[in-house]
C-alpha cells in the first residue's frame, strides 16, 4: 500500500479489544489504517476515564477520540454510506 500510486480504499478495522494500549498502538500506527471501530466504544471510554488507566493513556486516549481515530462501532454504516 505504501508504494502504490492513485487512489486507495478507505481501510478500517472493527475490534473489541480491551486494553487501550493496543488500541492506541493500532490507530496511531503508520497511517495505513484510517479508522478503527470499537464494538465496546462508550463502555470503554468510560472504563479509560473511571478506572486504573495512567494518565498518559487517558490523553492518548482523548487523543484517538479527538481525531476521530478511534470511533464507536455505530457511526460504520454512516462512515461507509458518506465516503
Amino acid at each position: 500500500m505504501r508504494h502504490r500510486r492513485g487512489w486507495l480504499p478507505h481501510l478500517v478495522l472493527v475490534t473489541a479489544e480491551p486494553l487501550p494500549r493496543r488500541l492506541i498502538s493500532i490507530a496511531r500506527g503508520t497511517g495505513e489504517v484510517d479508522a478503527v471501530y470499537h464494538l465496546l466504544y462508550d463502555q470503554l471510554d468510560s472504563a479509560v476515564k473511571t478506572c486504573g488507566t495512567t494518565d498518559k493513556q487517558t490523553e492518548e486516549w482523548s487523543e484517538l477520540v479527538d481525531q476521530q481515530r478511534v470511533k464507536p462501532f455505530r457511526e460504520l454504516v454512516n462512515d461507509l454510506v458518506l465516503s
